[in-house]
């Protein structure tokens, strides 16, 4: 069970730092819904690293460098200094001389070995050999995938296969935001940005300066210098109207229009929650993060904040809960990050601690 006279320490610093202001980074697009698919949450304690319940009990004990949320069952974890995947039960399940890991999406994971980037199986098995130099998470059994000459980006199937394709991009560049959603990839190329579709054909001409992955069937795009929305096909279905625009998710974008504060747009392009919010994320759960006086809340669908803002950072709701930072200077004034979690009435479950 969780140390008390710790935690009680930790909620001691909170109460004395919690009006400390920091500035934090604009982004207004955030990830898309997504759950962990087991119901513990990473939290940090007198240094290390263990995970609580829903309830906010302590589960398994901290005794880990680095953890990350659970995903396909098991956690991407640091222990003694290697990477390691851990189970439910705190159970280390696949333990090797990983330089470097990353969680498991579609019963794969990517793992580096000498250098290279390879596929493991939840058995531990190497999928797809480490012959890649960089390699990021599958999506609708595809992955992007750089070769280890650092001479290409492209996608690979479930196989380890390149993707092929007559129109298939020849010159693909890297970007962040590179999982398929609804069957496309947003590619760049050429400094254009264009989609592929799952077989590798591209299905919107790579004509954007500026773009979005797709989310809820509708993919952000700048044309000209204002940014709209367009179908699977390429159709526009929100006219070019927004300065700036965000990923659909739960119904909702976030968007501006006409000053330089955010609110929410619906399907047909229309406010439902006005531009009033200094920076925004997309919506998880039925709830979005926005700053307010730099201080970041969540509000519901109804533009209704939750709490009072007073978070330095915050992350989406996952399984009910979200994770919160505190800013608070430790004794050679240098600043500190304090994680806790919130329920969705803005109740903490776990007080910040570090």
């Amino acid at each position: 069970m969780m140390n008390t006279m710790k935690h009680n320490f930790f909620l001691l610093i909170l109460i004395l730092f919690i009006g400390t202001n920091c500035n934090v980074a604009d982004s207004i697009t955030g990830d898309d819904d997504s759950s962990n698919d087991i119901e513990l949450y990473p939290v940090l304690l007198d240094g290390e690293w263990g995970y609580i319940n829903k309830q906010g009990a302590m589960v398994i004990e901290p005794i880990l460098q680095s953890a990350s949320p659970f995903s396909n069952g098991l956690a991407a974890v640091r222990h003694e200094w290697g990477w390691k995947y851990m189970n439910a039960n705190g159970e280390f399940v696949i333990d090797s001389y990983f330089q470097n890991i990353q969680s498991f999406s579609e019963g794969k994971a990517a793992v580096q070995i000498e250098g290279r980037w390879g596929y493991i199986n939840k058995d531990g098995n190497f999928v797809i050999n480490p012959r890649l130099r960089e390699a990021h998470s599958f999506s609708d059994n595809r992955a992007f995938v750089r070769s280890i000459d650092f001479s290409e980006y492209y996608y690979i199937d479930e196989n380890g296969d390149p993707l092929d394709a007559i129109n298939y991009p020849e010159d693909m560049d890297y970007t962040e935001d590179n999982l398929f959603y609804n069957k496309r990839a947003l590619v760049l190329d050429d400094n254009l940005f264009g989609y592929i579709d799952d077989a590798g054909n591209t299905v919107i001409e790579f004509q954007y300066s500026e773009a979005l992955s797709f989310s809820e069937d509708v993919a952000a795009v700048l044309v000209s210098d204002r940014w709209g929305y367009i179908n699977r096909n390429g159709e526009i279905v929100i006219s070019p109207q927004f300065i700036s625009a965000g990923k659909f998710n739960n119904g909702l974008a976030p968007a501006r229009v006409s000053s330089n504060q955010f609110g929410f747009i619906d399907k047909e392009g229309n406010f439902t929650i006005a531009e009033q919010f200094d920076e925004v994320r997309s919506f998880s759960e039925g709830l979005a993060p926005v700053l307010v006086n730099g201080k970041w809340t969540f509000i519901n669908k109804s533009g209704a904040q939750i709490v009072s803002p007073q978070f330095d950072e915050v992350e989406a709701f996952s399984n009910g809960l979200a994770r919160v930072t505190i800013y608070t200077f430790n004794e050679e004034s240098e600043i500190e990050e304090l994680y806790g979690y919130i329920n969705k009435s803005g109740e903490y479950v776990w007080y910040p601690s570090r």
